[in-house]
Formats: C-alpha cells, sequence, structure tokens
C-alpha cells in the first residue's frame, strides 16, 4: 500500500482528495523506531506531528513529582504530537515505541494549507482535542483555569465546565472548533460575539468574563448556567405552565429591549438560545448572529439570510436589512412553541419554511390551548404580524401583555429579579445607538443557513430579489 493510499485510510485524512494527499506523501519523511526508542522527548519543539503506520508506542503521563499516572497506548493510523504541532509549544508527553515502530513525520508547514482547504482535518484535530480534554489524565488545564468537565457540544464547538483557581468561580468554557478557527469569517465571528456580549450587563444576558487563546484556537470563558435551556423545557414538558412561559417572555423581552438600546438586533432568538439559572432568572445566550441596527439602511436589500428558519422574521427570509424587530417576531414564535408544543410553521425543507414566514398566516394559539389569556395571546398574534411596521415592538405594551399579574408572577420570578426586571427595564423611548464596536460590522453569515429567497416576495412586490 502507498503512503498516499494509507493516509486515506487513516480518520481526518479520509476526506482529503487523492491528489493531495499524494503531494502530502511526498513530503512526509518515513522514520523506523526500534523497541525503546523515543520517538518524541517532553519539552522539544512541537515542529512535527506522526501518524503511526505499523507497530505499538506508549505515552506515559506522569505528575509533577515525576511519578507515572498512566499510559496511552497508539497503534496504526493513529496521530501523536498533534497539538505540539498546531500550538507550536513545546511537547507536554515522551513518546516511546513499545514494538518495531514504522511512522510518517508531517511537518507544520506541509499541514497548515491541508487544514485551511479541508475542515473536516481540522474537525477531527478539535475532537482529539477534546479527547484531550476530557480524558483524566489529558489536558487539565486552558489558560489559567483548571478543566472539570464537558457540558456539551453544537456546531461551532464543544463547551467545557472549568473553574478560576484564584477566584474559585466556576464557569463555562465555550471552544471554537479547529475547523472554523482557518475560516476567517467564522473566527472573527466568534470573537466578535465574545466582545459584544462583554460589553452587554443585564440580568437577563449571559455574563462574559474572559477569553483565552489555547491550543491552537480561542475559548470564551462566561458564566456557567446550572438551569436547562427553554428548548430541553419544552422537549420535556410538551408544553409550558402559562405563568411560567409568560414570566420567560417577559424577561427575554427585557433583554432584547437593551440589547436594542444599546445598537444590536440578537437576530437568532430561539428556546435553545434561551437558559434558566438556578434560581429561575432567563439567561439569553449565544450573540453570534448579532449586528448593528442601521435605521438609514431600514429599506434597504442584504446579501444573505441568516438565522435559524423556524424563528426567521418575513423581512429577512425576504433577504431586506432588518432591525430589532425581528428580535419581536421569534419572540412571538418561541411564545407559540412554549404555549402550545409546537411551532406555528412546520414544514422539512428550509425554502417551505421561509415561504410559510412570508405568506402563510399562523394558526389560532387560542384554538391550540384554550387556557391562554386574552393578554398573552394578544402577544403572540401581535409579534407574528407579518409586516414589521403594523408588528408589536413597543416593550412598555409587550410588559403589559407578559404581565399575568404580579401576585402570580411573583409566584414564580422571585422577588430579587422583578427588583433586577425594574431596575434594567429600558424606557418607552427605546433610541438606537451606534454599534459599541467596529468589529461587529464585519460580522458574517454562517453559510449553513443561507438561501436564495428570490421566489419568496409576493407577486406584487416592487423589492423583489435574491438573497445568497
Amino acid at each position: 500500500m502507498s503512503i498516499a493510499e494509507f493516509l486515506s485510510t487513516v480518520k481526518g485524512f479520509d476526506g482529503i482528495q487523492f491528489e493531495d494527499l499524494q503531494s502530502l506523501a511526498d513530503q512526509a519523511r518515513t522514520n523506523t523506531y526500534a523497541p525503546g526508542r523515543e520517538l518524541m522527548r517532553k519539552g522539544e519543539p512541537g515542529d512535527t506531528m506522526h501518524v503511526i503506520r505499523t507497530g505499538l508506542v506508549k505515552v506515559p503521563i506522569v505528575d509533577e513529582s515525576g511519578e507515572e499516572k498512566m499510559v496511552f497506548h497508539l497503534g496504526p493510523g493513529e496521530l501523536v504530537g498533534e497539538m505540539a504541532l498546531l500550538t507550536g509549544e513545546p511537547r507536554t508527553a515522551d513518546v516511546i515505541a513499545e514494538k518495531q515502530t514504522e511512522t510518517l513525520a508531517l511537518d507544520r508547514s506541509n499541514l497548515q494549507p491541508l487544514l485551511e482547504e479541508y475542515p473536516n482535518l481540522a474537525r477531527f484535530l478539535t475532537e482529539i482535542l477534546g479527547q484531550r480534554l476530557e480524558e483524566k489524565g489529558g489536558i487539565g488545564n486552558v489558560g489559567k483555569y483548571r478543566l472539570i468537565g464537558k457540558l456539551g457540544e453544537g456546531a461551532t464547538g464543544k463547551v467545557y465546565e472549568a473553574l478560576h483557581p484564584t477566584l474559585n468561580r466556576t464557569v463555562a468554557m465555550k471552544m471554537l472548533s479547529h475547523s472554523l478557527v482557518y475560516n476567517a469569517k467564522f473566527r472573527d465571528r466568534f470573537l466578535g460575539e465574545a466582545r459584544l456580549m462583554a460589553s452587554l450587563s443585564h440580568p437577563n444576558i449571559v455574563q462574559i468574563f474572559d477569553t483565552e487563546s489555547a491550543y491552537a484556537t480561542f475559548f470564551i470563558v462566561m458564566e456557567k448556567l446550572s438551569g436547562k435551556n427553554v428548548a430541553h423545557m419544552i422537549k420535556e414538558k410538551g408544553k409550558l405552565d402559562t405563568v411560567e412561559a409568560a414570566s420567560i417572555l417577559r424577561q427575554m423581552a427585557a433583554a432584547l429591549a437593551y440589547a436594542h438600546s444599546k445598537g444590536f438586533a440578537h437576530r437568532d432568538v430561539k428556546p435553545a438560545n434561551v437558559a434558566l439559572d438556578a434560581r429561575g432568572i432567563v439567561k439569553l445566550m449565544d450573540f453570534g448572529l448579532a449586528k448593528p441596527i442601521r435605521v438609514e439602511q431600514a429599506s434597504g436589500k442584504t446579501q444573505s439570510v441568516d438565522g435559524t428558519p423556524q424563528y426567521i422574521a418575513p423581512e429577512t427570509a425576504m433577504g431586506k436589512v432588518t432591525d430589532g424587530r425581528v428580535d419581536f417576531y421569534a419572540l412571538g414564535v418561541m411564545g407559540f412553541e412554549m404555549l402550545t408544543g409546537r411551532l406555528p410553521f412546520e414544514h422539512e425543507s428550509v425554502m417551505d419554511m421561509l415561504k410559510a414566514h412570508v405568506r402563510q398566516a399562523p394558526p389560532d394559539v387560542r384554538k391550540l390551548n384554550p387556557d391562554i389569556p386574552d393578554s398573552l395571546a394578544e402577544f403572540i398574534n401581535s409579534s407574528l404580524i407579518k409586516d414589521p411596521e403594523k408588528r408589536l415592538s413597543d416593550e412598555d405594551r409587550i410588559q403589559q401583555l407578559l404581565d399575568l399579574s404580579p401576585t402570580k408572577a411573583r409566584g414564580w420570578v422571585d422577588e430579587e429579579q422583578h427588583a433586577l426586571f425594574i431596575r434594567y427595564r429600558p424606557s418607552a423611548s427605546l433610541r438606537v445607538k451606534k454599534a459599541i464596536e467596529k468589529f461587529a460590522e464585519g460580522f458574517s453569515s454562517d453559510p449553513d443557513v443561507k438561501v436564495t429567497v428570490g421566489d419568496l416576495m409576493p407577486a406584487d412586490s416592487e423589492n423583489q430579489g435574491d438573497a445568497t
């Protein structure tokens, strides 16, 4: 089997075109190690990665006193030295041949172009890093933070629980996948999200504490929420209690009005981006799609449609430049879902879903849940109006409709949250301000949700066109 053919069987390299593998094979060095010989030494420069072709190696993990804690064994098709190669930092462990071993040595200069061209290879390296972060005896720290365990993962990376050693504060660390590190737009969006969220101070917006750059990627350090997100709550309960749903919507509306007053629209409001802390206080998360609100462009057109299709406002689906009213539409969709256990529009294809937001009237929420109070039904119906000029967006009116009664509300939201809400509630005369930082102007759209929507415009529209 040729070197290129062998590499095509190795996980991470298996998605690379064969001609590129042949080029990589021409640059690789074949090394042979007798039993007991070191492939790598702790402290050496990490400028080379080895792919084990035959044989077996061991990687002893030792503590600060030099005592061996455990040993990892690696065989054909597995990688060693990949983390040091990515980071450029010294090697953290010895690697020793246990049997006669043959490896392919790949230098950083050979791999870097492939990491940029083939996201799957970079994604595989993220999986390896995740294993090192999660396994006992693996990587124990990211910067000054001590890792505790994995909390979850999404499309852009993984989230870990960690501890600040001097403050003794437990935090969540969101790691950007290596498959996106080499995509300048995604990387800038990730870092832009951290800067934006750090500039927002509101009890219903998750707090950002810090950022870290480590292991050839980036981490956002934020407050750790012990409660569930609303998507999990809907999945478990089917639909939420009316008072509980109204309280969540009311706190969300306060968070969104505050963000709008600071000049930003969230643009991805949905149950998965809303969580509750241990006290039941709602926290809005994930500002990765947030953009400055630009009043002067309100009648223009944008070049992309981004967001989650089930919650996208009609003007977004039609490729128009949007403002904060798209968030209140999404909040209406979210309220409909919390109170009925289903979405107002249910279509399998993205295109059909977007067409429904533009053209289809939502079902009567009261027919699906007759127990909904009049004021709550009015909020949902008014939020789902397709014309943003007629859509409910006055924050005072929204708060009135969502306040089922102070007695009932305080039965679910504690007095401390009520006081926080009063303190941070925006004024009726909401003013749109300039973006806090220029970095937000470079926010880009997620290519996974870009669609062509020229045929979504009504037939008599004057602004028909495509947004891709």
